[in-house]
Formats: C-alpha cells, sequence, structure tokens
C-alpha cells in the first residue's frame, strides 16, 4: 500500500468517525426517552463539536496538505 493510500485510508476513516459521532449527537435528543432541554443541549452541542471538528481539521489537514517529494531548488 502506497503512502498516498494509507493517508487518504486515514483521513477518510477520521471523517466517517467524525460524521457517525456528529449524527449521534444531532440525532440524540429526538430518540431518548429522557427528557432534553433543547435549547441548553444545542449549546452544548455546539461547543463540543466546534472542539472536535478543530482536531479533525488538523487531521484531515495534516494528512492532505503533505506535498509530494519537492525538490528544492539547489543554493549556491
Amino acid at each position: 500500500m502506497t503512502t498516498r493510500a494509507v493517508r487518504a485510508l486515514l483521513a477518510c476513516s477520521v471523517i466517517g468517525v467524525f460524521l457517525l459521532i456528529t449524527a449521534v449527537m444531532a440525532l440524540y435528543p429526538l430518540f431518548t426517552p429522557a427528557n432534553v432541554a433543547t435549547a441548553d443541549y444545542a449549546d452544548f452541542f455546539t461547543k463540543i463539536a466546534s472542539v472536535y471538528s478543530g482536531i479533525v481539521g488538523v487531521i484531515v489537514g495534516y494528512y492532505f496538505a503533505r506535498a509530494e517529494d519537492r525538490k528544492q531548488p539547489p543554493s549556491e
């Protein structure tokens, strides 16, 4: 497996987990028997999602921002 394929697999895995967590958190108030205050939960969801979306952005940026063996010009 090439390095590029491993990076793509890792990035897709991270994004998939991010989307799964987001979907579970967004649908939790709808499918739980507990009485959840929607306004309070929306505030909680916003704070948590901003933190872990930043982490996901850093991880994906790290894997996709790498240059493919750029040759440096010779210094004289």
